[in-house]
């Protein structure tokens, strides 16, 4: 009974010291913002060799620091705007589908919302919109928002429809790119039912993350 009692007060313990080196603060960066601008190899290395919230914050510092001066900023500005504008039934628009595509490749060239009912019936009216600048015009957030506020019922769903220059992307294309995301009113889960648009978003995002650190490299203090 004694050596049952001892053995449950060192695991006691020990338990706390073992899960303090555990990755947990930054168990989701991955998924965050920032972490949206890892290319393949960096998200591998962060699976292979990421196991504590210390080796995290290395790895973090070193990829924040080699995407240059501004980048931290900048990608914070791209995240509220995708809160502000995207977010729908309280999920936070920077941790979605459609909040990820703006802050990886921007605003598209032109953006529509089409409603429709889940089990399949007509779709309500769209609303389309040409030609978006961040500058000028209606942004995405306020194309967003009026949706927003005239549905979010449980039993509809908003198709957002992004569009890109083929010019613009981070891997010039001679046609547009257009990516249908179902979002869901009720909860604000989103979701690309296209396998063929998803896998070539997937290849954009990687383009994405090696430009930026690519510009990272150009912006480096020269030896």
């Amino acid at each position: 009974m004694r050596k049952h009692l001892l053995c449950g007060a060192v695991l006691a313990l020990v338990a706390p010291v073992v899960f303090a080196g555990g990755l947990s603060k930054y168990k989701n960066w991955p998924n965050s913002p920032q972490g949206y601008f890892m290319t393949n190899a960096e998200r591998a290395e962060w699976k292979a060799t990421v196991k504590s919230d210390d080796e995290a914050e290395q790895f973090i510092k070193k990829f924040v620091d080699s995407r240059g001066p501004g980048f931290a900023a900048d990608v914070a500005k791209r995240a509220e705007i995708a809160d502000k504008r995207l977010t729908v039934s309280g999920r936070a628009g920077s941790l979605t589908t459609r909040g990820k595509i703006i802050i990886l490749l921007g605003p598209p060239s032109s953006f529509s919302i089409a409603k429709r009912e889940i089990k399949g019936h007509a779709a309500f009216t769209a609303e389309s919109y040409a030609n978006l600048d961040p500058t000028s015009g209606p942004s995405v957030g306020d194309m967003a928002m009026a949706a927003n506020s005239r549905n979010m019922s449980g039993d509809l769903l908003n198709d957002y429809s992004f569009t890109y220059a083929g010019e613009r992307l981070p891997v010039k294309q001679p046609k547009d790119f257009l990516v249908v995301v179902e979002v869901r009113a009720g909860d604000g889960t989103d979701r690309i039912i296209d396998r063929k648009s998803a896998a070539q978003l997937d290849e954009l995002f990687e383009a994405a993350a090696q430009a930026s650190l690519a510009a990272g490299k150009a912006a480096a203090p020269k030896p």
